[in-house]
């Protein structure tokens, strides 16, 4: 089970590790072993990639439509790449390996949609 580097071992998302109390909702995984926890952040993450995936993209731009609004940063040209290295690193760690590599990437996206 993973935990955060907290006093007393609170629980924390497997997937981007901020705490329990740090999120609005935090769910564990049905099986006891290995026990994993996401929370409604990472959900709405995954809930956009499998979007993009189901071709839920509107047509006047290309960018994905999350609950009827359009989160300014999807108009950003590296849009489609940030999203892109956050479903390798989800991806990489769920599956229990080191992520490292994949984390860097979406940090290297992430710097460079910043200062652009």
């Amino acid at each position: 089970m993973r935990r955060a580097d907290t006093p007393g071992g609170a629980l924390s998302c497997s997937f981007c590790q901020k705490s329990a109390d740090s999120v609005s909702k935090l769910i564990s995984s049905p099986s006891d072993y290995p026990r994993a926890y996401i929370c409604d952040e990472c959900i709405e993450v995954c809930a956009a990639i499998l979007e993009g995936d189901r071709g839920g993209l509107a047509p006047e731009s290309g960018m994905p439509v999350i609950g009827g609004e359009r989160h300014p940063l999807s108009a950003h040209p590296l849009a489609s790449s940030l999203l892109t290295a956050v479903e390798r690193w989800i991806r990489r760690e769920s599956l229990g390996g080191d992520a490292a590599e994949e984390l860097a990437e979406l940090r290297s996206v992430a710097v460079k949609m910043m200062s652009k």
